[in-house]
C-alpha cells in the first residue's frame, strides 16, 4: 500500500490534474476534502475526451433525437469542466485497512478498476494499486513446494489438491509418486484441464518428471 497519497481537491484545475499524473507517473488520483474523505476519483480516462485535443465524443444529429438529455448534459460537464468536481468519477470504489490482498485482487477485478483507496473511519489513508500486487509476487517464492518426506506424504498432498480442484472430476483421477516421478491416471475433461493438472502437480511436489497416462473422456468411447 502507498501510504503518501497524492491527492487533489474539487477545485484543482483539470489542467493541473493532467500535469499532476505525468509528473508522478500515475494513471488516477483520489479528490478528498480537507477531513481526507474521499469524493472522487480523476484516472485517465476521465480526461480523454477533450474539446482542446479533439477527442470530445460527438454524436450525429438522429443520434442525439434519442439519448437522454440528462446524459448529454453529464458528458459535456465531464469533457468541458475546468476542475477535479467536474470531470471526476462520484462512485468511488474502496476497501478497508485490514482488507488482505485476496480481498483487494477481487475488488480490483470485479470493478475493472487499476486502484483502490483504502480507508479508515472514513478518510484515506493509503491507496493500492495493480502494480502494488505484482511487487508483492516479485518479492514472493513462486512455486516452491512445501517440504514432504516420503512418497506417501506427498502422494497424500497431491491427491488432496486434485480433491479440492472444482474444475476437475478428482473421482476419475489419481497420481501416484514414486521418487522423483508421478505418474498421473485417469480422465479429464479437456486439454486445458490436462495443462492446469500439471501445474498443480509442480505446485505441490516439485519440478519432478511427470508421466501421463491421463485421457480425455471424449477418448474413452
Amino acid at each position: 500500500m502507498t501510504k503518501n497519497v497524492v491527492t487533489v481537491d474539487r477545485a484543482t484545475p483539470v489542467s493541473e490534474i493532467a500535469a499532476i499524473l505525468l509528473k508522478n507517473r500515475i494513471s488516477g488520483v483520489p479528490v478528498v476534502t480537507e477531513d481526507r474523505h474521499v469524493i472522487g476519483i480523476v484516472s485517465e480516462s476521465d480526461l480523454m475526451h477533450r474539446p482542446e485535443i479533439g477527442t470530445e465524443v460527438r454524436r450525429s444529429w438522429w443520434l442525439r433525437l434519442f439519448s437522454d438529455p440528462d446524459r448529454m448534459a453529464r458528458e459535456y460537464t465531464k469533457s468541458h469542466g475546468l476542475r477535479a468536481e467536474h470531470v471526476m468519477s462520484r462512485i468511488v470504489v474502496s476497501v478497508s485497512a485490514d482488507a488482505d490482498a485476496g480481498d483487494v485482487a477481487a475488488v480490483l477485478d470485479r470493478n475493472h478498476i487499476k486502484r483502490v483507496p483504502v480507508l479508515e473511519g472514513g478518510r484515506l489513508v493509503g491507496l493500492i494499486t495493480r502494480s502494488d500486487l505484482v511487487r508483492a509476487l516479485a518479492g514472493a517464492e513462486i512455486g516452491k513446494p512445501v517440504a514432504r518426506n516420503g512418497n506417501g506424504a506427498v502422494q497424500k498432498a497431491l491427491l488432496e489438491k486434485i480433491a479440492a480442484q472444482p474444475w476437475l472430476s478428482s473421482t476419475f483421477l489419481t497420481a501416484v509418486v514414486d521418487g522423483g516421478v508421478v505418474d498421473l491416471w485417469g480422465y479429464i475433461g479437456s486439454e486445458e484441464q490436462r495443462q492446469a493438472v500439471y501445474v498443480l502437480v509442480e505446485e505441490v511436489a516439485g519440478p519432478r518428471k511427470i508421466r501421463d497416462h491421463l485421457r480425455r473422456f471424449d477418448e474413452a468411447a
